[in-house]
This record gives C-alpha cells, structure tokens and sequence, in this order.
C-alpha cells in the first residue's frame, strides 16, 4: 500500500469519525461506512486520543495518537514511545505523522499494545515533546473485536 492511500485512509478513519461516544473510555471508535478499518479507541476531553485499528485488507494494526496540543509537520517522523506503570517502556519505533495532530504507528504497534496491555492501571505515550496517559481498564475488551479482524488475540 502506497504511503498516500493509507495517509488518506488513516485520516479519514480518525480525522472525520471521531464522536462524544468514545470520550471517558475504551470503546469502539466509530468509523465512515465502508472504512477498511475496524478500531476502538480512548479519547480524552480537551480531544487527545489513542486509536487501535486494524487494516482488514492488510491484516496489520496500527496506532494513533491524536495530540491536539501538537504542531507536527506532515510527512515526517518521529519517535513513538509506551511507558506502562509495570515499568515496561519501548521507545525505539518511529510513527509517520499524517497531519499536525495525528502520527501513526504501524508495524510494531502489536509490541506496544502488548506492553499496554500489561499494565495494572495507566499507561503512557508520546512522542518525547508530548504525552497522555490513559487508563487500562477496558483497553482489552474494547479492543478485542480490532485484534479479531487481524486474526489476532489478546
């Protein structure tokens, strides 16, 4: 998939889909009708969010952060990091920034999740420059039904 059609897709999949019903939990994130994506995700109140989605046609999750505080450049990278309150902390991986509030991470997403899915209450991601922390519960529930439609599973 080129790196045009999925910006395009991932901005439509978080840019235009994201409602009141996902604020103050983990829940499925809503999505256009006919969107190759299934996702679930937690958004803040000032509009902050994390985002697990799978791509059904390509099988692979991914993650967004949404930092409305942000002013990124899009096209360029940056580094992606989970910090969990069981110590654990990745903080190797890059994410492509798709416009000045939202970065993507692809391909070791599943790492990240799983590190997030091991922590007791919170967790932490950002990009160095900024983070949110989020609540774990709920997190496996809501995102199970991504996780299924990637063949995957907690």
């Amino acid at each position: 998939m080129s790196i045009h059609r999925l910006k395009r897709q991932l901005i439509v999949a978080i840019c235009l889909s994201a409602g009141p019903a996902v604020a103050a939990d983990w829940g499925p994130w809503p999505l256009q009708s006919g969107s190759p994506f299934v996702a679930a995700g937690y958004k803040h109140d000032d509009g902050g969010a994390l985002i697990v989605m799978c791509d059904k046609k390509e099988k692979v999750i991914s993650l967004a952060l949404q930092e409305t505080r942000a002013d990124w450049t899009p096209g360029t990278t940056m580094k992606f990091m989970t910090r969990t309150d069981d110590g654990t902390q990745l903080n190797d991986d890059v994410g492509f920034v798709i416009d000045k509030t939202h970065l993507v991470l692809k391909e070791p997403s599943t790492w990240h999740l799983y590190a997030m899915g091991k922590a007791t209450a919170t967790f932490a991601v950002g990009t160095g420059t900024y983070a949110r922390v989020f609540p774990v519960a709920n997190l496996k529930r809501a995102t199970e039904p991504v996780l299924a439609a990637c063949g995957d599973h907690w």
